[in-house]
């Protein structure tokens, strides 16, 4: 009866625990579920003043977007997000490896300058950074705001990449450059192989910071390299909100970083626990 009881006991805890779960689930993935929803529904049920959870699947939606330049905002993103974030970990890298293996003066108090340049609004500067690109003639390029994207993102790679490049024992590059290699093929041959999980870690944090932005890539961007997000706010305007519009770019705009983290979960995991946040 006691074996019995302790059983029961377990049975009744494990259900309250899954019921819990469920319930957090629900309440947190509610709103992108209900997104999606939207997302397939005719523009006659969006303006249906009661939602309706049983109707008929219409991707009449996702046409609507297409029709607006769906593919080109998304090449458009894709080349900005890529583009910014390669050329930020490059750099982020050899600075994060002169920092943690080169003596020189006034190394930790440059460090933590480069940090605070993390820590400026983008509101504060978008105006004169506005005014550059103007007179630069950089407006409505990929190159203006890839340069942006690097600049806002390159202090925070910098310490993502600081704090696991001192994980590794200086001791490697020190034998390998006894035996006749290189500052670079060090690096190249043995930083990055072991800095893996942390080199993935802040590629996703780059990808995901200039994937989402939206005031710099508002203000900068024309019709011809208009990103996702700004995309999304366009079919928002005083008199009309094409709800379903919003919601088929939204839904996409969320899926492809969670779809993205999914696959490199396993460095990702890794670079965050074993100190590319130290």
């Amino acid at each position: 009866m006691k074996q019995r009881s302790v059983q029961a006991r377990k049975l009744i805890a494990n259900m309250l625990t899954y019921l819990g779960i469920a319930v957090i689930l629900t309440f947190f993935l509610f709103p992108l579920i209900w997104e999606g929803i939207s997302s397939i529904k005719s523009p006659v049920e969006m303006k249906n003043p009661i939602p309706s959870i049983i109707f008929t699947p219409s991707l009449e939606n996702w046409n609507c977007i297409v029709e607006r330049g769906f593919f080109r905002n998304l090449r458009n993103t894709l080349i900005i997000s890529l583009g910014s974030s390669v050329v930020t970990l490059m750099v982020a890298s050899l600075a994060a490896y002169a920092f943690t293996n080169a003596e020189f003066k006034g190394r930790k108090g440059l460090a933590l300058d480069i940090l605070t340049l993390r820590m400026l609004p983008p509101a504060a500067v978008v105006v004169p950074i506005f005014l550059i690109m103007k007179t630069y003639h950089l407006f409505d390029t990929y190159l203006g705001l890839i340069l942006i994207y690097i600049t806002f993102n390159l202090p925070l790679a910098c310490w993502l990449l600081i704090g696991y490049f001192k994980g590794i024992p200086r001791e490697i590059g020190e034998a390998a450059r006894v035996d006749g290699c290189s500052w670079f093929n060090v690096l190249w041959r043995i930083i990055f192989p072991l800095s893996t999980p942390g080199l993935t870690t802040t590629f996703i944090f780059c990808v995901l910071f200039s994937w989402s932005e939206y005031l710099f890539a508002l203000v900068l961007t024309g019709r011809e390299t208009q990103t996702l997000p700004v995309a999304a706010a366009s079919v928002m305007t005083h008199f009309f909100i094409d709800w379903g519009g919003l919601a088929s770019t939204s839904i996409f705009i969320m899926v492809v970083p969670i779809v993205l983290i999914l696959i490199v979960q396993k460095h990702m995991v890794r670079g965050l626990s074993l100190g590319a946040l130290k």
